[in-house]
């Protein structure tokens, strides 16, 4: 697990990522979060759609300034963050497109606040996979659906400048 400060709102806490790759409990983790299980404590994002790790962490940061100016879109801060890697504003199709699905076999976790060694025992004790290195991310991207939802031209092919436009698709969100 890696966690990183989110220096505009210091009071929040750290955000918390930790990958996980053979998930054997998709169906169940989909269902608990279907019902809204209030025991899942952190998000869930399809690992195959995050090219860097800044993807999160920038969606990550706005759904904390969100919450604490009591402007969440969605329910939950965890639901939040998901909904923030979407460049749409469609909140159903943002949790449907970047969320875990019944197949999922590897995911990120991710918590904003909390004690760095609570928070991996919980993702540890919740996730059934296994949990890699960051730097493993490189193995899981699927290029193709990262191209159509960010709508990235097929000219694009440098992995910095995909990522640029990944990154002001999101920023970019809710510029009226």
């Amino acid at each position: 697990m890696e966690s990183f400060p989110i220096d505009t709102l210091p009071s929040v806490g750290d955000i918390h990522l930790a990958c996980f790759t053979g998930v054997r409990n998709a169906a169940d983790l989909k269902e608990r979060l279907q019902v809204q299980d209030k025991s899942l404590t952190f998000a869930m994002v399809e690992s195959n759609l995050i090219m860097d790790v800044f993807q999160i962490l920038l969606a990550a940061t706005k759904a904390a300034q969100d919450n604490e100016s009591g402007k969440l879109k969605t329910q939950t801060l965890s639901s939040e963050i998901v909904y923030n890697l979407s460049p749409t504003n469609n909140i159903a199709e943002s949790l449907k497109r970047f969320g875990i699905t019944e197949d999922t076999t590897s995911l990120i976790a991710v918590k904003i606040g909390g004690d760095p060694d609570e928070v991996l025992e919980d993702m540890s004790n919740t996730v059934d996979g296994n949990l890699i290195s960051f730097s493993k991310l490189d193995q899981e991207k699927d290029m193709e659906k990262l191209r159509k939802f960010y709508k990235i031209d097929p000219k694009v092919t440098d992995d910095k400048a995909i990522l640029n436009w990944i990154i002001g698709g999101i920023a970019m969100k809710n510029v009226q």
